[in-house]
């Protein structure tokens, strides 16, 4: 998925500075085209940040005065999960900073 249009821009973004979750909802909705359900939405987007983090992203929290980033702890799949729910909780596409931000802490300089 990393070659698709629009996954690259992204790919680069979260290796600069931490993205707010509806920078990736946004890509996803392009992906999943107009008239999408919100599931199949949703579906998209968890597609989205698993390709985001087999290169090396993970969804976290900003903490503390610094707002440091802190991953969210687990496997790819638990990680998945736990967003998973969260949107579905949400039960709307989430604003920047609701749920979590992605960024590739690895890549950071």
């Amino acid at each position: 998925m990393a070659g698709d249009v629009g996954l690259e821009p992204l790919l680069d973004y979260v290796r600069e500075d931490r993205v707010g979750l509806s920078v990736v909802v946004a890509v996803a909705g392009e992906m999943a085209g107009e008239g999408a359900t919100f599931a199949e939405r949703t579906a998209v987007l968890l597609s989205v940040v698993g390709a985001l983090m087999d290169e090396g992203a993970v969804p976290g929290d900003l903490v503390g005065a610094d707002r440091d980033f802190v991953a969210w702890p687990g496997s790819k799949d638990a990680v998945l999960s736990r967003l998973a729910c969260e949107v579905k909780t949400l039960g709307e596409e989430a604003a920047t900073g609701e749920l979590c931000w992605i960024h590739d802490p690895a890549a950071a300089g």
